[in-house]
């Protein structure tokens, strides 16, 4: 599958399910963080985006599930604009979906303050490239 399509399902499927299912939660941050495997990124911002995404999936994730995803996509993925639109959609779906866990009581209150806080930088970061 090529690359746009594994961010528009990975979009889809964490609007299904949302960030409580941490697998999906988790395979939408390493997907992301795949458009940074190359030495073209086009700005400071996208920069910054790409050290939040590591951050939270070294933060939320310390211990990764094993998640295989077949991807095809060129070195300088990010550097297309179809790519940089949807990054920014499954960026802002894992913010809001963040945020949206950080309120809910039945996460324990740890987790809700590690998911607020990724919300909130995932979404500063997001603001800085619109």
């Amino acid at each position: 599958m090529d690359y746009i399509t594994a961010l528009q399902q990975a979009i889809t499927r964490l609007k299904e399910r949302e960030i409580v299912d941490d697998t999906e939660a988790q395979a939408g941050l390493r997907l992301a963080c795949l458009a940074f495997d190359s030495p073209d990124v086009p700005s400071q911002q996208w920069a910054l985006l790409g050290f939040e995404l590591l951050t939270a999936l070294a933060e939320l994730y310390p211990e990764p599930a094993p998640i295989a995803v077949t991807v095809t996509t060129a070195r300088s993925a990010i550097t297309s604009t179809t790519t940089q639109r949807t990054l920014i959609r499954l960026v802002s779906v894992l913010g809001d979906g963040y945020d949206q866990a950080s309120q809910q009581p039945e996460v324990s209150a740890q987790r809700r303050f590690a998911y607020a806080a990724t919300a909130e930088r995932l979404n500063a970061a997001v603001r800085g490239l619109v």
